[in-house]
């Protein structure tokens, strides 16, 4: 009966725990990763709105700004649902780590819990078999019963000591019987502890299974996604060298990878950074070229894509002078990007950076003057045409150039 009890009352808790722990976690999970579901669905029906544009426009056989436009809007948004299925990917591989650790630390409770179980339960043995020895051995003897045993005491004094003997008999027999409910209480605990974490363990396999299904389609539809990006892009890369022809507005060729350019802004704002030159950013420039003709002005292109500089359009080989006296700290030759580019540090603050270039002329750490050669024109990197792509920056952070020349 006592065990029956607590069996019951053991698999009630182990119920209310799992579905606690299970309610828990799976309220914790979906936070996450719903958000991010939403946010894909939200980024997929932009970009089948983005695509019907293209098709119309495609149908009309109109590939012009506008078409171009449209290409560049879907791309953009490519890119923001690349980027969130990058990051359900890393959100549900970071789940599956954790998931993983706390099997592995369940498969180890459950191996220390077993080993408390056979320990108790063979304490439980030894102390039951004495205890059932001990009856054994009274069976045996046939010991009288206690009115027995204090009627055939010949005097008082007898008496007083088999009563006594009785009752010290009668508290050892209790002593072991509390020892054995205590044990076996404490088996049934650990027993009970044990069926809960294996509940546990078999739950968390279940889940793992799941959240490695679901990663694994995260990452086809990356693949998936990373290749409509890259013919996307392709697309509109012919496109626009196709108008940069037409109209002389040289532009900046979409780069799927994005990483690859947050590293390149990085090291430019780290070359900066570590010049040491810090201020206002107060000064006039001149003209970085010959031509004060501009194709692309700050801080957008005609297409409303962002442009971080002002472009001036230019024959190959023309030549690139220094906006200002300054110190050169860097020269990178990049086959995307900026392409061939330098850096100058004008103090207070103040930088500029030229890029695109086909030739450089100087050398980081190398004092520079106001009007001197430093480069010559080019289309390196990501560019549409010739051109020098000017910069001027405050501290690191990109300014209007045209409030300074």
């Amino acid at each position: 009966m006592f065990k029956s009890r607590y069996k019951i009352i053991s698999v009630l808790m182990s119920l209310v725990l799992i579905f606690a722990s299970f309610s828990f976690g799976m309220t914790a999970q979906a936070t996450s990763t719903s958000e991010l579901q939403d946010k894909k669905e939200k980024i997929q029906n932009e970009i089948s709105n983005a695509q019907k544009h293209i098709d119309e426009l495609a149908a009309q056989k109109s590939k012009t700004q506008e078409y171009l436009n449209a290409l560049m809007s879907k791309i953009n948004l490519l890119k923001d649902k690349l980027s969130t299925l990058e990051d359900q990917r890393d959100s549900l591989q970071a789940e599956i780590d954790a998931i993983q650790d706390k099997i592995k630390k369940t498969e180890e409770e459950l191996i220390a819990t077993q080993k408390e179980i056979d320990k108790k339960q063979a304490e439980f043995d030894e102390t039951y078999e004495l205890y059932c020895q001990r009856l054994r051995a009274m069976y045996v003897s046939g010991s009288a019963s206690t009115l027995e045993v204090l009627l055939t005491c010949p005097d008082m004094s007898t008496m007083l000591t088999r009563s006594q003997m009785i009752n010290s008999v009668s508290k050892q027999d209790s002593k072991i019987l509390d020892d054995l409910m205590k044990k076996m209480e404490e088996i049934e605990a650990k027993k009970q502890e044990f069926e809960i974490k294996r509940n546990e363990l078999n739950e968390d396999k279940e889940n793992l299974e799941s959240d490695k299904n679901e990663l694994q389609s995260s990452i086809n539809e990356i693949d998936a996604s990373k290749q409509e990006l890259d013919s996307q892009a392709a697309e509109c890369n012919a496109l626009m060298k196709e108008l940069a022809n037409q109209t002389s507005e040289y532009m900046e060729i979409v780069d799927t990878n994005e990483e690859r350019l947050r590293e390149v802004e990085n090291e430019i704002r780290a070359t900066i950074s570590s010049s040491g030159s810090y201020g206002s950013g107060s000064g006039r420039l001149i003209y970085p070229t010959d031509s004060h003709t501009i194709s692309a002005g700050y801080p957008n292109y005609s297409s409303g894509a962002y442009h971080g500089g002002i472009d001036f359009p230019v024959s190959t080989g023309s030549n690139i002078y220094a906006a200002g006296s300054g110190v050169v700290i860097k020269v990178a030759y990049l086959n995307y990007s900026y392409g061939y580019h330098i850096i100058i540090d004008h103090g207070d603050g103040l930088s500029t950076l030229y890029a695109h270039n086909s030739q450089i002329f100087v050398s980081e750490g190398q004092q520079v003057t106001a009007g001197q050669v430093i480069a010559a024109s080019g289309s390196t990197g990501n560019s549409t045409g010739p051109h020098c792509h000017f910069e001027v920056r405050v501290n690191g952070n990109r300014v209007n150039p045209f409030n300074y020349l």
